[in-house]
């Protein structure tokens, strides 16, 4: 892999996020590679490993959704080498666009949100503006960066506390990742702070130009009474689009009603794309393994 090249391309392709830059995916998944075409003119990132006699194909944490970035003449093509792929692979699992659907696969649907910034289009919505004079109200409008060991401590606590906790080595790598994205200057982690100095919440994104690309973030109670995580989201899009008047936020996204609802208080619209998934693993195998 031509790194330099390669993150080039993420850089300059509109559709291309944050996550995809070779920084982030040498933590994220170290044995990825990619389907490249013609030195680089289009490309497709794959994550494939070996457990045992087992093949798998399976997207990592902390990397949302992949598909062709570069010249779209290339998607026919590379279509037919990444279904040609997948046929002998056991275990397939990763979200791309409708387009890379395959027929020997099943293809579940997914969505997540995305809000388009332009000039002349009202920012923010009326329900933002609500959150936003709560949170005024309360005075705390205040960000601070929030140390990275911290956002993870308290990502964790509220995760588990939900039930729906990450692996204690994908906490380790979202440290690394923070680390090394903060460090290469894409990364941020912001928060707000009450008198006392106790974080009440925070967001992690990534950033270049023209898109944004909210990781991770936790909120206690004080920051759900006061709406914190809207006013926090609105300032640091705010800041960005300042500079950056034809920015692209992407929220992660949910198929979760209330969570998907909650991104379109932004005003953000659905985007939808499809989940691969094939599972030919031994019975007893796919107790463990499955999408």
């Amino acid at each position: 892999m031509d790194f330099e090249k390669w993150d080039a391309l993420i850089r300059r392709s509109a559709g291309a996020d944050p996550f995809l830059l070779s920084s982030w995916l040498t933590i994220a998944a170290p044995d990825w590679s990619a389907l490249v075409a013609d030195d680089y003119a289009a490309v497709f990132p794959v994550f494939i490993t070996k457990k045992m006699r087992w093949s798998f194909f399976d997207l990592p944490n902390f990397v949302q959704k992949i598909s062709v970035y570069g010249d779209a003449a290339y998607a026919g093509e590379i279509a037919v080498q990444l279904h040609a792929l997948q046929k002998n692979i056991d275990y397939v699992c990763y979200t791309t666009d409708p387009v890379f659907a395959d027929n020997a696969a099943e293809n579940i649907k997914r969505r997540h949100q995305l809000l388009q910034l332009k000039e002349g289009v009202r920012f923010p919505t009326k329900v933002w503006g609500r959150n936003i004079r709560k949170a005024e109200s309360a005075g705390l409008t205040t960000l601070t960066a929030v140390p990275v060991d911290l956002f993870v401590t308290a990502l964790k606590k509220e995760l588990i506390e939900k039930g729906n906790p990450y692996r204690n080595a994908d906490y380790k790598k979202l440290e690394r990742l923070a680390k090394e994205s903060i460090g290469s200057g894409y990364g941020f982690i912001e928060g707000i702070q009450d008198e006392k100095g106790t974080f009440n919440c925070g967001q992690f994104y990534l950033y270049i130009t023209g898109r944004i690309y909210l990781v991770a973030c936790f909120s206690n109670d004080t920051a759900r009474q006061h709406s914190l995580l809207h006013y926090l989201l609105y300032k640091l899009i705010q800041q960005k689009y300042e500079q950056d008047a034809q920015l692209r936020v992407h929220f992660g996204g949910s198929n979760l009603p209330v969570i998907a609802d909650f991104n379109k208080n932004f005003g953000a619209l659905d985007e939808d794309f499809v989940l691969i998934y094939k599972n030919s693993l031994p019975f007893w195998f796919r107790l463990f393994k499955h999408a």
